[in-house]
């Protein structure tokens, strides 16, 4: 679990998910190395993640708010 701040001030938990939900597998297998799925909630907001394994420790801050808005377009 990681829990991040925008730049709006908005805060986000972040949690691994067991698999990559059915609608993101597509984009997954492309992926190498495999990837794992997250998902960061608002509270507010909701996204699914794909991120390279590590990436509680490996990712920083402003990448992983980066991915969550990405995901949210």
């Amino acid at each position: 679990m990681r829990t991040v701040r925008d730049a709006q001030g908005m805060n986000w938990i972040c949690l691994e998910l067991p698999e990559v939900p059915a609608d993101q597998q597509a984009a997954a297998a492309g992926m190498q190395p495999a990837p794992v799925a997250i998902e960061c909630n608002s509270g507010a907001d909701r996204a699914v993640v794909l991120v390279a394994e590590g990436w509680d420790e490996a990712l920083s801050d402003e990448a992983l708010i980066e991915s969550i808005q990405r995901a949210l377009r």
